[in-house]
């Protein structure tokens, strides 16, 4: 990327120069008027500094000459300026992309950072274009492959529904006009009406038809952007890439709520889930257990005389027992079983599709496991109570009857199981 900095002043020629440079810009530093029309007619530049005092003419004569003899391209063309505010305002009126005071060189920097920043960055991701034009497509894809995205082509709506659904996309763009039965409008709305992540889909419209009601009726039908054809490369660049940065960090944004919902819903010390997780979860599994008919079941648990493990032997050692015995309930878990750790040393295993006498096969291998774990040389025993869920039952009904029989087991000696029925 180069620069073009006109400015009388040598010291601030040298500091723009530096400021660009720093930013990875090469710099082309002039200080009249003259020498800037002659470098901007002899190459393309990318970015357009310019004072307002220059000694030949002034900084707004010396755009509006550059403007007219067409040097003037789509780059920013920034004034720098010690004036007062209707300086700028006239700038901005005669198309002068923004100005800024000298006695503020950090706004200007911080300008100067993010334009080389974002005109640098190159992007990732996969865009499907539907474009039924094989002439229109292949320019449009040159445009996005030069912004590191990978392009899917389709020519039709349905086409475009069809695939979406296989694979995922970071952007769309659909042209309105298209082979087969669907417009680009009815494939928005298609697509809006999908209620996985390929609803959610960042669209960027396309028209040829520089129509205002048909432009507002495919953003109101749930398009982000729209641009015109023919599409001035830079502005149709600058559209996609605020759009797949967009749905990138929406992306990223749902990541980490997914990994901080997780981490609420574990037990830190043990991993398992926790109460948190199982009062969401399993009443949800009571009412789909209701609904089919099926047999479901919960097994809460105790360690026995955990409170003299902690005494004698500190928390430490207590931690160690609590992870052991965790790690022996995933052991005896299928895929569909949830374990969780509801809180000091009461454990809880709700058992999708298990009757009475499954779960407590299962509770029963638990125990055992326990009994033999003997975790850092220490004999440890738990007390388990089970309770299968009756028709029409509600979770916390359930779930009162299971920590019942646990209280039962702790009451007839310990290290056993109790079922409710």
């Amino acid at each position: 990327m180069r620069a073009l900095i006109v400015e009388p002043s040598r010291m601030i020629r040298n500091v723009l120069v530096s400021l660009f440079s720093k930013n990875n810009v090469s710099a082309i530093a002039v200080e009249t008027a003259t020498e800037a029309l002659a470098a901007l007619e002899a190459e393309r530049v990318d970015f357009l500094c310019f004072s307002m005092q220059l000694s030949d003419m002034t900084g707004t004569d010396f755009f509006v000459l550059a403007k007219q003899r067409g040097l003037i391209g789509k780059h920013p063309s920034v004034m720098l300026t010690t004036s007062q505010e209707s300086v700028t305002t006239n700038a901005i009126s005669l198309g002068v992309t923004e100005c800024f005071f000298k006695n503020e060189p950090s706004v200007f920097e911080d300008y100067v950072k993010r334009w080389a920043e974002s005109s640098s960055a190159k992007l990732s991701g996969d865009v499907l274009l539907v474009e039924d034009s094989k002439s229109q497509a292949a320019y449009l894809e040159k445009l996005l492959v030069a912004l590191g995205l990978k392009v899917s082509i389709v020519a039709t709506g349905e086409a475009c529904l069809q695939i979406i659904a296989q694979r995922k996309f970071d952007l769309v763009l659909v042209d309105y006009m298209l082979e087969g039965a669907l417009t680009g409008l009815g494939v928005i709305r298609a697509i809006r009406a999908i209620e996985s992540r390929a609803g959610k889909l960042p669209i960027l419209a396309i028209s040829g038809f520089d129509d205002i009601p048909r432009r507002v009726e495919m953003l109101r039908v749930g398009a982000n952007d729209f641009v015109l054809k023919p599409v001035v490369p830079e502005e149709f660049q600058v559209r996609v890439s605020n759009l797949i940065q967009l749905r990138q960090a929406l992306d990223y944004l749902e990541e980490q709520h997914s990994i901080l919902y997780e981490m609420a819903m574990h037990d830190r010390l043990t991993s398992v889930y926790n109460r948190h997780y199982v009062n969401e979860r399993a009443p949800l599994l009571v009412r789909d257990a209701n609904s089919a008919g099926s047999a479901l079941s919960i097994v809460v648990m105790d360690i026995d005389n955990f409170k003299r493990i902690n005494d004698n032997y500190g928390h430490a050692m207590g931690d160690t027992v609590l992870v052991a015995i965790a790690s022996v309930l995933c052991d005896h878990a299928s895929e569909t079983d949830i374990v969780a750790r509801m809180g000091g040393e009461e454990f809880m295993m709700v058992l999708p599709g298990c009757d009475d006498f499954t779960g407590s096969g299962k509770a029963e291998k638990v125990r055992e496991a326990i009994e033999d774990l003997e975790p850092s040389g220490l004999h440890v025993t738990a007390s388990f109570g089970l309770a299968q869920l009756q028709t029409g039952e509600t979770y916390e009904s359930l779930f009162g009857r299971a920590d019942a029989a646990m209280y039962e087991a702790k009451r007839a000696g310990r290290n056993q199981v109790v079922s409710a029925g």
